[in-house]
């Protein structure tokens, strides 16, 4: 348990300072930056589309398939993409959207964890949970009109994104260890009350043998 939950804190950490380079990135050179991003999809979806293609001409045994077809409809929208790259900025933001909705969503449960733990502040973490996920709604429906403000806000949303997540993790790894720490200190209790009732037992039988 104490493994996962390192392993969990280790990619929250992470990501959190992913979410802040690139978002510091985007709000400083918002059209660029998804140029860039655009055609590097593109490529990427190219590339798909030409091993598709390759795969049919080098297998001859298998060329009842879907590779041709499939390879040249990648391949199209690959090369459609890469010249006209903001063609798909919308569906960019759509993504950077849902990203930032589930780490909001992730959010609402470590302060729903850390109100368990006794954390007495745990509804700052839900409010900064449930505006966070306001912030990927208003990515994913495009509510600023304006593409360069719309990218220039996603990266604004993606640094608090990030900032909030360390903090975060930060209090419920806090909290974490209070509670491991009340815990250990229930089980000393515990441990010396045994040791106690047992040297009355074993006081107790002395005196009956006498």
């Amino acid at each position: 348990m104490k493994e996962l939950f390192q392993r969990i804190k280790l990619d929250v950490i992470i990501s959190a300072l992913c979410c802040i380079v690139f978002g510091t990135v985007l709000m400083i050179w918002p059209t660029e930056v998804t140029t860039i991003a655009c055609k590097a999809i593109a490529a990427v979806i190219a590339v798909l589309g030409l091993i598709r293609i390759i795969s049919y001409i080098m297998n001859k045994q298998e060329r009842h398939g879907i590779n041709l077809p499939l390879g040249l409809v990648l391949l199209f929208v690959g090369i459609w993409i890469y010249l006209k790259p903001h063609s798909i900025q919308s569906m960019l933001l759509i993504g950077i959207g849902v990203v930032l909705f589930v780490h909001g969503f992730e959010d609402f449960k470590y302060a729903l964890e850390t109100r368990r733990g006794g954390y007495e502040f745990y509804w700052v973490i839900l409010l900064m949970a449930v505006f966070g996920m306001g912030l990927g709604i208003a990515c994913i429906f495009d509510c600023f009109g304006v593409i360069s403000v719309a990218l220039a806000f996603v990266g604004v949303a993606l640094i608090y994104d990030g900032i909030t997540d360390l903090w975060i993790i930060f209090q419920v790894t806090k909290t974490a260890k209070e509670m491991r720490s009340k815990m250990e200190g229930f089980q000393a209790v515990d441990a010396d009350a045994e040791i106690v009732a047992e040297a009355v037992e074993l006081d107790v039988t002395e005196e009956s043998e006498m």
